[in-house]
């Protein structure tokens, strides 16, 4: 075994990794609105409510309901723990982070006495801060024991696609297959086609599986936005947003011989891979709100794709320890071998998010409270990349796998909030829909709750939120059908505590 007629002056430095693929694609797309106190307390319903900040990010028209100018704060605070089971084993891994939800002035002009009564146009505002539109931080860990495969033969089943085990392949295969063949992972299949690589992973004996992914960041939205109220009736509104996304990622994907056999060439094998991704975005939202009674309000709005440009840092190590493999050539050799790629990769892309609709409708009970609904469709399968010239092939073939993977799909919103002079209490729960085409009950389910105190000039607000989603996940996928690879699930639960303090002028 290993590279007998291999040249050892083959590189990976001319090899092209692309890191991003469909599920990169949901991460930036499935982004769940943070913002203020009360807009979280209410199930983040405020596409007809309005007189928010939160509502520049869902429908600006909102900014047609305010009637004074406004300061707005919120920080929060999220405790984040996963639950995964994995071949009849379970973990449990927690943690939790602070953030900025939102922050953000209005400036507002409204008429008064004759001129309000003479003019068509009431009120007009201007707005600017950021909402939090999607944390990143996670972490979770999953491992089994497993005598069915091995995730080293995703990177033989590459080499094979690419034509087999040689010279050209191994300048053109990625740098996670390259690193399984210089670590003695893999080499030519010599019981069978010499052309082709094998793996010499011995999983049938035994190995114990895990994987550890730890992620870190966000999205955060900048709006621009400006409306208008026009007879009390018909409120407009326009924002522009500016995304700042930010994800690190850490995998480590490992395998160990549990045979005890230490003439089987493998006791154990580790794979690192790091990405670190930087992008801004820019979209446009539109919206409405129509009051045809004061009790009673409908809204409509629109939202752009968010036309995304990233910047990827890349990088990966493979380590492994083959027993006795090397130290039968030679006696003092060492058996752990060590791949770190020689250079950091970068690559800049773009990638569009999907267009959203949402449709609201807000009943008011005069000064002591109200009902609120959102219905936000998005379709996930029209997520697009594009890798520009040179890489059409691959950007066919990761939209392909868009359109495979992922449907369309409906969030539902629902909020009240009950007043009691300067006090109110809020509920309110949000449902989003799978994104998955091949597991429509992985929906988010987020309950919330919240009170708030109005004084003349200035309020206060918290609110608590507590989400809940089941999602599965394939720690590698092989091409061969007996490959009988489990699938892990992981139950992901965040609790979050979020206040806003604001002041009117």
């Amino acid at each position: 075994m290993k590279k007998l007629i291999i040249g050892l002056f083959a590189t990976a430095s001319s090899i092209t990794m692309f890191a991003q693929d469909e599920n990169d694609a949901l991460r930036y797309s499935n982004t769940q609105y943070q913002g203020t106190a009360r807009s979280l307390g209410i199930g983040n319903a405020m596409g007809s409510l309005g007189a928010d900040f939160s509502s520049l990010s869902i429908n600006p028209a909102g900014i047609g309901l305010f009637r004074k100018g406004e300061v707005s704060f919120t920080p929060s605070f999220s405790v984040i723990n996963n639950k995964s089971s994995y071949l009849g084993n379970t973990n449990e891994v927690g943690d939790n982070k602070l953030n900025i939800a939102q922050a953000g002035i209005v400036l507002t002009h409204a008429k008064q006495g004759n001129l309000y009564r003479k003019s068509g146009w009431k009120a007009a505002s201007f707005a600017f801060g950021i909402n939090r539109v999607a944390t990143f931080k996670n972490e979770y860990s999953y491992e089994g024991n497993n005598n069915q495969s091995s995730f080293v033969e995703r990177y033989a089943e590459e080499f094979n696609r690419a034509g087999g085990l040689n010279n050209n392949t191994l300048n053109s295969v990625s740098f996670p297959a390259y690193a399984a063949w210089s670590t003695y992972l893999i080499d030519q299949d010599y019981a069978g086609d010499s052309t082709k690589a094998k793996s010499y992973v011995p999983y049938e004996d035994g190995l114990q599986q895990r994987k550890q992914v730890s992620e870190s960041g966000g999205m955060h939205e900048f709006v621009i936005s400006g409306g208008g109220n026009y007879m009390e009736k018909l409120m407009l509104g326009a924002t522009l947003g500016i995304t700042r996304n930010n994800y690190i990622r850490t995998t480590i994907l490992s395998e160990t011989d549990l045979s005890g056999n230490t003439s089987n060439d493998f006791q154990y094998a580790r794979f690192t891979e790091q990405l670190n991704t930087e992008g801004t975005g820019i979209n446009l939202k539109l919206g409405a709100i129509f009051k045809p009674v004061n009790a009673f309000r409908i809204g409509l709005a629109v939202h752009t794709p968010t036309r995304i440009y990233f910047n990827d840092m890349y990088s990966i190590g493979m380590e492994t320890n083959t027993d006795s493999l090397k130290i039968r050539n030679n006696p003092g050799a060492d058996p752990v071998t060590k791949y770190t790629q020689d250079t950091l990769q970068v690559f800049n892309y773009s990638m569009n998010t999907p267009y959203k609709a949402i449709a609201s409708a807000t009943v008011m009970f005069n000064k002591y409270g109200f009902i609120t609904a959102d219905l936000e469709y998005l379709d996930y399968k029209s997520m697009k990349y594009d890798y520009g010239i040179g890489y059409e092939n691959e950007s066919n073939a990761v939209n392909t796998a868009i359109r495979n993977k992922y449907r369309d799909a409906i969030n539902l919103r629902i909020g009240a909030e009950a007043k009691l002079g300067d006090f109110a209490l809020r509920g309110g729960v949000a449902m989003y829909g799978s994104p998955y085409a091949t597991n429509p009950n992985a929906m988010r389910t987020n309950i919330s709750g919240g009170l708030g105190y109005r004084a003349k000039t200035w309020y206060i607000d918290i609110a608590f939120i507590r989400s809940m989603q089941e999602s599965k996940e394939l720690p590698y996928v092989l091409a061969r059908t007996n490959a009988n690879v489990q699938t892990a699930t992981i139950s992901n639960s965040v609790s979050q505590l979020v206040f806003t303090l604001g002041r009117r002028f």
